[in-house]
């Protein structure tokens, strides 16, 4: 995969083994936060509670790199169809929307500008509104809209 001067390998590792090496770390995390938190809770032993908050932060940092490989997965099936593969601005979209997770229309249209050196808010609104259509990206609204891939 390119982003702009950059080429990204995709390990060959299946998406089942990602999802399921995702589902072990957030199993992982939620143990560590109720032992933590029993730790806490009791301050018979307050050293040991920073530890296992040592170890969330630990694994916190392992599971970043799974989350970004299950969205760059998941962006190889849709940087394959013939409408994306001919619009390099889809192709940045969703390559950043991969990447980066979940952005606004402001901050994809920086990472286009980026990697580019121009990009028209109003060409990316309807492009996300394309892709949106195609079924490849989602909006979430909360404060905003945040666009992300659909899964």
């Amino acid at each position: 995969m390119t982003i702009g001067r950059l080429v990204i390998v995709l390990p060959t590792t299946s998406d089942s083994k990602i999802k399921e090496l995702d589902k072990k770390l957030g199993t992982i995390m939620h143990r560590l936060e109720t032992i933590e938190r029993i730790l806490s809770d009791s301050l018979e032993h307050p050293e040991l509670a920073s530890t296992i908050s040592s170890l969330r932060t630990g694994v916190l940092l392992v599971k970043e790199p799974i989350t970004a490989l299950e969205r760059l997965s998941a962006a190889r099936k849709y940087l394959h169809r013939r409408s994306v593969e001919k619009d390099e601005l889809s192709r940045l979209i969703i390559q950043t929307l991969a990447l980066e997770g979940p952005r606004n229309t402001s901050q994809i249209e920086r990472a286009i500008r980026e990697a580019r050196g121009h990009a028209s808010r109003r060409i990316v609104r309807s492009r996300l509104r394309r892709l949106m259509d195609e079924g490849i990206v989602q909006a979430e609204k909360d404060k905003g809209t945040a666009y992300k891939l659909m899964e």
